[in-house]
């Protein structure tokens, strides 16, 4: 019997604090004041106190001496007399049945026979393979 009132007194009082920490404090109506003794806030400045000193930047600088001139011995040819010694390419390949341009050295190489005639007609037959069944409405006019 004794302990239960000893709890019953641990759970009211538990109760009565919680209520005067959240609840109670809402309902209390007290505006914070300020001391007469200090001055008012909107009196007070902050102290006049000088900006201390910078340091004075130091940047690293490299002299730079201008490239050499180039001597006439190791100077290259002008253009005009590079190109005075080639025969100008002929870039038009006709075209040409059964036949294939190879440009792997540069130029246009017009080739036929053997592989390519091999290889032209599987290509040949791979399309007509992949196109026999393909056809198009005609259009409306």
């Amino acid at each position: 019997m004794k302990s239960r009132i000893i709890w019953a007194a641990v759970v009211l009082a538990a109760i009565a604090g919680f209520y005067y920490a959240t609840i109670g404090t809402t309902q209390r109506s007290s505006t914070p004041t300020f001391s007469r003794k200090r001055p008012p806030l909107q009196n007070l400045q902050p102290p006049e106190i000088a900006p201390p000193p910078l340091p004075t930047p130091t940047f690293a600088t490299t002299e730079l001496s201008p490239p050499p001139l180039s001597t006439p011995s190791l100077a290259t040819p002008a253009v005009g007399a590079k190109r005075a010694d080639r025969k100008p390419m002929r870039m038009e390949v006709p075209i040409q049945d059964n036949a294939s341009i190879d440009f792997s050295i540069g130029a246009p190489v017009v080739r036929s026979g053997g592989k390519e005639q091999e290889a032209l007609d599987k290509a040949l037959k791979e399309m007509a393979e992949a196109t026999k069944e393909v056809s198009f409405p005609p259009t409306k006019k």
